[in-house]
């Protein structure tokens, strides 16, 4: 059984404790609730394993609706669900039930997870981190869709030199034949459809958001690749906005003091320069070292689990 961690910030502190422990004890074990006092406090309450949804009241009167949950979910990068006075189709009504109250969030959580699940046709792999398991989790996901489609896409900032392609070319041209290119590019590796669009660095920064877009317009067809695994160097990327592209990003982390940090820091810059919501398609993981070494796939893809 998989657990929600659902984070509720109101001004009314009794009302926030009493749904927080209502919520823990009727969900069984599904969903994990916890209060925040004041929303501008909130970024730096966040535990290291954030809130996939937060509850919150009107914590700014001078805006729409639909504005301050668009600032919310930039600022936090965190889903928002509004707790209101008044019955709302945009919102939780804050005096139903708590079982009614339960039973939505956790059917709204159930549909957001299957979306966003590992079987999502554009995956990135990516950190900033080094040497914490990226290449070998991208690898390992390709390896584990190969019979189904899958394409590993290498988009490392130092990638191999002899590595000679004209696909960055292409894909500015937007060719029709792009899809007739890839599968001639391609190599087969370990049982893995391995793709390297570059092995200049300066090619790999010109990459735009809308690049990609059509890339997997073009790739993403029935009968041709059903999923795109991405292995993205933090440097290859001029603009991390072109993250936003992808429907799931995992992030192998490190659990030493010195990574923690590295990895809070990066979370408040996304913040810092308003893609908060990159937050919520994030999914930390641990890659197991010793399997990395041994090139133990199976071992590497169990770091997904509950993910």
């Amino acid at each position: 059984m998989r657990t929600y961690r659902i984070g509720i910030c109101c001004r009314d502190p009794e009302y926030a404790s009493g749904l927080m422990l209502a919520l823990n004890r009727i969900s069984g074990g599904e969903i994990e609730a916890m209060v925040f006092s004041r929303p501008e406090v909130l970024v730096s309450c966040l535990p290291v394993h954030e809130p996939e949804l937060l509850l919150m009241d009107d914590w700014r009167l001078d805006e729409d609706e639909a504005g301050m949950d668009r600032e919310a979910e930039e600022l936090y990068g965190i889903p928002v669900r509004r707790l209101t006075e008044q019955p709302s189709e945009r919102g939780i009504y804050k005096y139903r039930s708590v079982k009614e109250i339960c039973q939505e969030l956790l059917a709204g959580l159930r549909m957001t997870g299957m979306a966003g699940s590992s079987d999502s046709g554009c995956i990135a792999v990516f950190s900033p981190l080094g040497r914490c398991g990226k290449t070998a989790l991208a690898r390992a996901l390709a390896v584990s869709s190969g019979d189904r489609g899958g394409l590993y896409i290498g988009m490392e900032e130092y990638a191999d030199c002899t590595v000679h392609s004209e696909l960055l070319y292409q894909i500015r041209q937007r060719t029709p034949e792009i899809y007739e290119a890839v599968v001639r590019e391609q190599t087969i590796e370990d049982g893995a459809a391995v793709l390297r669009v570059s092995g200049m660095f300066s090619e790999l920064r010109d990459v735009q958001e809308e690049d990609l877009k059509w890339l997997h317009e073009q790739l993403l067809q029935p009968g041709r690749y059903q999923r795109l695994i991405y292995d993205i160097g933090g440097a290859a990327l001029s603009d991390l906005s072109i993250l936003r592209v992808f429907e799931r990003i995992y992030m192998p982390v490190l659990p030493d003091d010195i990574s923690v940090r590295k990895v809070g820091r990066f979370r408040e810059l996304l913040r810092e320069w308003r893609l908060g919501g990159l937050l919520a398609r994030i999914t930390p993981v641990e890659v197991p070292q010793d399997a990395v070494r041994t090139g133990d796939t199976c071992r590497i893809l169990q770091c997904l689990e509950g993910g």
